[in-house]
């Protein structure tokens, strides 16, 4: 018994015992984080590799190369991640129609198709990236997927197969939005806009005629009206003018908004009226839009809108006198002068100091 006790172990030698276990676990545990660390970092820079060597043989194909074997090699060898880099690489490169061969070139590509069937995956994650990586290599089959995976949605769905296919300039999908707002009712009005500016020039006659036909949905009708504007479409001025007169504020001031960035003379006299609308971001946007018309005649109405109630419409009014030139200036300076509204005098006289700058919205 006593030779028991003796051989059990003392508390003091607790640890004696324990600490070299520890040390040699916490070794082992840093070791192998280490060999996993450093093949991680192998295998990314093989993936690099893989990546920088297939986007040259796309450069080089693009670039008028023949060498149909090596680009389906290096496309087939390339692992999911290594292939999408270097197409996304690409992404700014090429005109529509070099995208246009690639994509039928890599339509039957394994990592297209694999795109191509998770546009019908059960995540909406999935299917929103599918469509975006879709829109890179374009072809028949991909176009008809897009449009699919557009109708089918959710909204995020649609608006990335939107996208994409305006990239592709898919004037087919151009009238499926047009005609369907309420698939990009929650996005905001930035998003719509990117959306129809996607489809390019092409688009504009399009979006136009859609316009002069008559749109229900205002969110749409102000998306429409506010890419024609940034389009610079003159030919649809009068389609844009008869919205000055809409129900909806937003759409008026879409209108508004973009008769001034198509500019000209010809715009003055539609937009002279709006300086009495009764709302101020109609009358402040019209201000602004009559700068950019080079018509005198817009001189006097500015002018009297110096006194407006809301500030923004007085400001925008002085600058736009001093964006028509001598004779703006000059009703500035008599305004500065001897107007009995000191709200006048001091917007005039900011504007004749260069206070803030003309740009400021």
């Amino acid at each position: 018994m006593a030779e028991t006790v003796g051989m059990a172990a003392s508390p003091e030698s607790f640890p004696a015992l324990i600490l070299p276990a520890i040390a040699g676990l916490v070794v082992t545990v840093g070791l192998a984080f280490l060999v996993v660390r450093f093949a991680r970092r192998g295998s990314n820079h093989m993936e690099r590799e893989r990546a920088r060597r297939l986007e040259n043989i796309l450069r080089a194909f693009l670039g008028g190369s023949r060498d149909m074997r090596a680009l389906w090699r290096a496309a087939r060898e390339a692992d999911d991640r290594s292939f999408w880099v270097a197409i996304e690489n690409l992404a700014a490169g090429p005109d529509p129609p070099l995208r246009q061969r690639l994509g039928e070139v890599l339509e039957r590509n394994r990592h297209v198709a694999d795109e191509r069937r998770a546009l019908r995956d059960d995540s909406p994650w999935r299917r929103e990236l599918a469509a975006r990586r879709l829109g890179l290599l374009p072809s028949v089959r991909t176009r008809r997927a897009l449009r699919r995976a557009m109708v089918r949605g959710p909204e995020p769905v649609t608006l990335a197969a939107a996208q994409s296919l305006g990239r592709l300039r898919d004037r087919r999908a151009l009238h499926w939005v047009l005609k369907h707002p309420e698939s990009l009712a929650r996005r905001t009005p930035r998003s719509r806009v990117a959306v129809l500016r996607g489809f390019g020039r092409g688009g504009l006659p399009i979006i136009t005629a859609a316009l002069d036909r008559g749109v229900a949905d205002p969110k749409m009708e102000r998306a429409m009206i506010e890419t024609l504007g940034l389009g610079g479409r003159r030919e649809a001025t009068a389609v844009i003018e008869r919205r000055l007169a809409a129900d909806d504020v937003d759409v008026r001031v879409a209108a508004v908004r973009a008769l001034g960035r198509i500019g000209g003379p010809a715009c003055a006299p539609s937009l002279i009226p709006r300086l009495a609308d009764p709302e101020w971001p109609v009358r402040a946007q019209a201000a602004r839009a009559l700068g950019t018309t080079g018509d005198p005649a817009a001189i006097e109405p500015l002018a009297a809108r110096l006194t407006d109630r809301a500030w923004w419409v007085r400001r925008h009014a002085a600058y736009a006198l001093l964006a028509l030139g001598e004779a703006g200036t000059a009703a500035l300076r008599g305004i500065a002068r001897h107007s009995p509204d000191p709200y006048a005098r001091d917007i005039a006289t900011e504007a004749l100091g260069g206070g803030f700058p003309a740009s400021a919205a």
